[in-house]
């Protein structure tokens, strides 16, 4: 039996619409329409939950649903978008290391161009994250760490451009007082 059959025949044994499902499980009520008629399927976690609040089991929720089977299976597989970040950006280290490392390059040309590459992803990534949803998702230890790791961050990076960039002002303006004498 597939998962919007199953769904509807729980919600009607108890006595409840559509509204009042959807109002427990926190979703609207057009998700409960779509999934029970086949439009989508619920998320493994939503199926979780109508597990616990109609007290069936799991099995007796989703046996015999095939396509929703193989959503869970294909959820299994795929990283989070947090894990590919991690996943993918760690390797990439690797690589950039290894790359580094084997053609001899220093760590001062590193140093000259990295920030450039540090400042494009960060602007990139701050102006691609969907706020609200983040601001929704942080917890106070969250934003402890937060502060923590942006404090952590900052501090030796300001102390290592800070007087680079005022070494270059000063130089620029000496520069520019000798070359008009």
């Amino acid at each position: 039996m597939r998962i919007g059959d199953q769904l509807q025949k729980q919600r009607k044994l108890h006595d409840m619409s559509q509204n009042e499902l959807a109002d427990k499980l926190n979703i609207s009520r057009q998700s409960i329409s779509k999934w029970e008629n086949g439009a989508t399927l619920p998320s493994f976690s939503n199926v979780l939950a109508i597990s616990d609040l109609f007290g069936v089991s799991l099995d007796e929720l989703i046996r015999g649903d095939e396509e929703l089977m193989n959503k869970f299976e294909d959820d299994k597989i795929r990283l989070s978008k947090t894990e590919t970040i991690f996943t993918v950006g760690l390797s990439l280290v690797f690589v950039g290391l290894i790359i580094i490392y084997s053609n001899g390059i220093s760590v001062s040309s590193v140093d000259y161009w990295l920030p450039a590459v540090q400042l494009v992803g960060f602007f990139g990534f701050v102006f691609n994250i969907k706020w609200n949803a983040f601001n929704k998702s942080l917890n106070k230890k969250a934003v402890f760490f937060g502060i923590l790791f942006l404090v952590a961050f900052m501090i030796p990076y300001i102390m290592h451009e800070v007087p680079d960039i005022l070494k270059g002002m000063s130089e620029g303006q000496s520069y520019y007082d000798n070359s008009y004498k």
